[in-house]
């Protein structure tokens, strides 16, 4: 055997042999001409190993998929990024000096933390009183105070304490008629409504902020993001209140996390990464 061959072309060169056919190179690519009833099987399967690398590594965290470029990556690695959706892509046998097959990869797509989803599920959803207040219950963990800025920067966000207080008055309240709104200096919105009260209607008032911060990551296992929410609402005929809430501007949160992954894992891979999908 010819030391310059490999064990894949001396089985090529046999196959060829036994249907007395002969490799022809059109341009760099080798063609052969089979008559009809006849098909090539590839014998890598019968090899040791695989001739060369290939496949898709799925990965669920940053720091699994930084392990996996570091251990496969060569000069023919590039690495490639989008940000909608977010996903990560290395292809280790990437066109380099000359052409490749592309087709040996690691991925992560650095999916949504549950936390993130929870409060985008909500976001502009329009809900009663008691499935705003059972939201917020539920949520409230992620809710972060904020002492208003001197400056005004920022105007602050309430704390838990405030937002079970909030939460028990939707609960109690879900049976009123609601008259009117008001915006207060502090940048809350007082409520009136009517209660009837064993047969008398008694006027009462409820107090909600108009804005509060939450901190949660963004994709799972990630760091914490500041997100300001907007409470929204609306008085419908008969005096029922529809709230919502809106976070605001989320996909700029999505495109700095993104911003931040892609700084992270080029500084401990080495490697630049580019904006966009590698070919197929």
């Amino acid at each position: 055997m010819d030391l310059n061959e490999t064990q894949s072309e001396v089985i090529a060169n046999d196959a060829m042999a036994a249907c007395n056919q002969k490799t022809r190179m059109v341009g760099l690519t080798p063609m052969v001409l089979l008559p009809e009833g006849f098909h090539a099987e590839d014998l890598e399967s019968k090899l040791a190993a695989p001739t060369r690398k290939r496949g898709t590594t799925v990965l669920n965290d940053a720091e699994s998929f930084i392990d996996v470029v570091n251990d496969q990556k060569n000069d023919e690695t590039r690495l490639f990024s989008t940000i909608n959706p977010p996903t990560f892509t290395a292809v280790f046998n990437h066109h380099a000096a000359g052409a490749g097959w592309g087709d040996h990869k690691a991925k992560y797509n650095a999916p949504i933390s549950p936390e993130w989803g929870a409060w985008g599920k909500v976001d502009g959803q329009q809900m009663n009183q008691l499935d705003m207040a059972r939201f917020i219950e539920a949520n409230m963990v992620d809710i972060v105070f904020i002492a208003p800025d001197a400056e005004n920067k920022h105007p602050g966000s309430p704390d838990g304490a405030t937002f079970l207080e909030i939460c028990h008055t939707l609960e109690a309240k879900k049976k009123v008629n609601f008259k009117s709104s008001v915006r207060l200096p502090d940048g809350s919105t007082e409520f009136t409504y009517d209660e009837d009260v064993a047969g008398s209607a008694v006027n009462g008032t409820m107090k909600i902020p108009e804005q509060f911060t939450i901190g949660v990551p963004v994709f799972e296992n990630g760091d914490k993001w500041m997100v300001d929410v907007r409470f929204r609402y609306r008085i419908q005929e008969g005096g029922r209140l529809v709230m919502w809430l809106e976070l605001v501007r989320p996909h700029k949160t999505i495109e700095t996390a993104v911003k931040e992954l892609r700084e992270q894992i080029g500084e401990k891979t080495g490697l630049t990464v580019l904006n966009g999908f590698p070919s197929n």
